[in-house]
C-alpha cells in the first residue's frame, strides 16, 4: 500500500511519543526508522514504540504479514545499531559510556558535563566550577592504590576529600600540592616520580614511571613479553591500536581535558588503517 507524504509525517509524529527516551538526540534517527516501515507496507494504524536500555534503541514493532514483518525487523535492527555510536542527547557522533552506573550513548561534550575534572588556579582548586580548597588549607594527605587516588584532610575538620585519577588533571593536583603535607615516604616517592618520568612509546606522553605509564596504564617493553608477542614493535603496535580502538572512552577524555603530561614531539604511530580495521574486528 502506498502512503501520501503527509499521511506518513502524521504517523511519524503521532509515534514518536511512544519511544521512552533519555534525551532528544534519536529523534532524528526515530523518523527516519518510522518513514523506513511505512515505505515497506507498514498499517498506519499499528502503533510503534520502544525505548533506551542499556544506552541503545530497541524498539517493539510487529506484523502477522510475514513478509512485511521480516523486512520492518531489519529495519529496527539497522537503528537499533546506528544508535550507539548516536549521542542520545543531541544526535552528534557518540559512544556508549557508563555514567554513574547507568549505560548511556553520548557524545565527548555531553560526557564531559557527567565528569568532575579537577582545575588548579594558583593555589585554588576547583571540581568543574565547584571550590573544594586552597592548597594552603591542606593539613594532610593520605595516597592510595600507589598514588591512584588520595584522601586530602582540610585544616580544622576530621572528614577529607576523596580523589582519584578518575578526575583528570589529577596528577597536576598531586604534583601541586605541598610535600611536607604528605607522609616521608609517600613524599620522597612523589618527589621522585615526578623527577624521573620517562616518554611513554605508546600513548606518546612523558608519563612513564616504574615501568608504567601514568597516563594510558600501559608496561613499558621488556624481554619477558616474547612469550606473547613478535618483538618490541609488534608490542607496542597492540597497546596503540588497543588505546586508539578506545573501548571505554578514556583515552578521549584524557585527550579533551586532561593536562597532566607532556606531549611527545614526533611519537611514532607504528599501525595502519588496514591493520586497525583487522584490529577492530577482535573487539
Amino acid at each position: 500500500m502506498e502512503y501520501s507524504k503527509e499521511e506518513i509525517d502524521q504517523f511519524v509524529e503521532t509515534n514518536l511519543p511512544n519511544f521512552v527516551l533519555k534525551g532528544k538526540g534519536w529523534y532524528n534517527l526515530l523518523r527516519n526508522m518510522l518513514y523506513e516501515i511505512c515505505l515497506a507496507g507498514w498499517n498506519l494504524n499499528d502503533k510503534v514504540g520502544g525505548k533506551e536500555k542499556f544506552g541503545g534503541l530497541r524498539c517493539y514493532a510487529y506484523s502477522e504479514d510475514e513478509p512485511l514483518n521480516t523486512e520492518v525487523q531489519k529495519i529496527l535492527k539497522k537503528y537499533e545499531a546506528l544508535s550507539v555510536s548516536t549521542c542520545e542527547e543531541c544526535g552528534d557522533k557518540g559512544k556508549p559510556r557508563v555514567v554513574q552506573g547507568w549505560d548511556i550513548t553520548l557524545c565527548i561534550n555531553h560526557y564531559m558535563k557527567e565528569i568532575s575534572v579537577l582545575h588548579i588556579k594558583d593555589d585554588l582548586v576547583f571540581l568543574n566550577e565547584r571550590f573544594l580548597f586552597t592548597l594552603g588549607e591542606i593539613e594532610k594527605v593520605e595516597t592510595l592504590n600507589s598514588f591512584r587516588g588520595m584522601q586530602v584532610y582540610l585544616s580544622g575538620g576530621e572528614k577529607f576529600i576523596s580523589l582519584n585519577i578518575g578526575n583528570p588533571n589529577y596528577y597536576i593536583l598531586l604534583r601541586s600540592i605541598p610535600l611536607h603535607v604528605f607522609s616521608k615516604e609517600d613524599s620522597d616517592q612523589i618527589r621522585l616520580m615526578f623527577e624521573n618520568l620517562e616518554d611513554c612509546e605508546v600513548c606518546g606522553h612523558t608519563a612513564l614511571w616504574k615501568d608504567r605509564c601514568l597516563r594510558c596504564n600501559e608496561e613499558a617493553w621488556q624481554e619477558s613479553f616474547l612469550e606473547d608477542y613478535e618483538d618490541k614493535t609488534d608490542y607496542l603496535k597492540y597497546c596503540q591500536m588497543y588505546l586508539h580502538v578506545d573501548k571505554d572512552g578514556y583515552e578521549e577524555v584524557s585527550h579533551f581535558c586532561d593536562r597532566s603530561f607532556n606531549k611527545i614531539e614526533n611519537h611514532r604511530i607504528l599501525f595502519n588503517n588496514d591493520e586497525l580495521e583487522e584490529f577492530k574486528k577482535e573487539w
